[in-house]
């Protein structure tokens, strides 16, 4: 934010007004002393900042600036942007500065519970969309023959989606699924969530079992999702199980770590 200040002063007998810009400071980092590293508390501090949502869509002081307001060194600063940009939260453009993209993340899900993408944007008051959707019959590899528990070979239903909140693309998916559970002539049909949708046909898909990773974006993906090569984001590996115990459906699910988190509930 910047806030501008007037005043009258007199240079050899002529008046003039000069406008002065006044930044508005960060406050400064407390000095360290419960075991955090500096670009930690610098990655802290400037997430408090953003998190006030003055800044969304804007940008941050130029580093110089911002490492003295923090009470940092330029070196403990970039290491703090740099996870923020891993993270999806800035990216830094040349002769532009640092631009905010998102102020706060926008959905929370907790791992305990199967719940379908739809479900989990409903949940946060979102309107659920998919934006790209690819439906393909492929030959499963060694990987998806051992997932879904069938020979390598067996012809499965690939489904390629990309999945929205309000507009905003934060979730790619591929889906494997045998074909016996599932063709193309389903696709017309399936809507927003697959988990429903192979539940209401083959019966309640009450257990998966579920593996999270941290994955930097392809090519492909980037694409997809809308951010850059590299950009981090969590991948979500999900084998869905029928009512008779046999594996149905095997997902891989790319999130936009800037989008949406992640929770499990712990407990003795």
């Amino acid at each position: 934010m910047v806030l501008r200040n007037t005043f009258r002063s007199e240079v050899k007998g002529w008046s003039t007004v000069k406008t002065v810009k006044t930044v508005k400071t960060v406050k400064t980092l407390e000095p360290i002393g419960n075991g955090q590293s500096v670009p930690s508390r610098a990655y802290e501090r400037i997430m408090e900042y953003i998190a006030a949502g003055d800044l969304a869509g804007g940008k941050l002081p130029p580093e110089t600036a911002l490492a003295q307001q923090l009470g940092v060194s330029r070196t403990a600063l970039r290491e703090a942007l740099q996870r923020m940009e891993s993270e999806g939260y800035i990216v830094r453009r040349r002769r532009v500065g640092t631009v905010v993209l998102a102020n706060r993340l926008k959905l929370d899900a907790g791992l305990e519970r199967l719940n379908s993408v739809t479900q989990i944007v409903q949940g946060a008051g979102m309107t659920p969309g998919t934006a790209f959707r690819d439906w393909r019959r492929d030959s499963a590899n060694r990987l998806i023959a051992q997932r879904l528990g069938i020979s390598i070979g067996d012809p499965v239903s690939v489904m390629e989606r990309v999945r929205t909140a309000d507009g905003t693309p934060f979730c790619y998916d591929i889906n494997f699924i045998p074909t016996k559970y599932i063709t193309e002539e389903d696709e017309d049909s399936i809507g927003e969530s697959m988990l429903r949708y192979l539940s209401d046909r083959h019966g309640q898909i009450r257990q998966a079992l579920a593996y999270l990773y941290p994955y930097t974006a392809d090519a492909i993906v980037s694409e997809r999702l809308g951010v850059p090569v590299g950009h981090l984001l969590m991948l979500l590996e999900h084998t869905h199980y029928a009512p008779d115990g046999n594996p149905m459906w095997y997902s891989r699910t790319f999130h936009r770590s800037d989008v949406i988190s992640f929770h499990i509930i712990r407990s003795l």
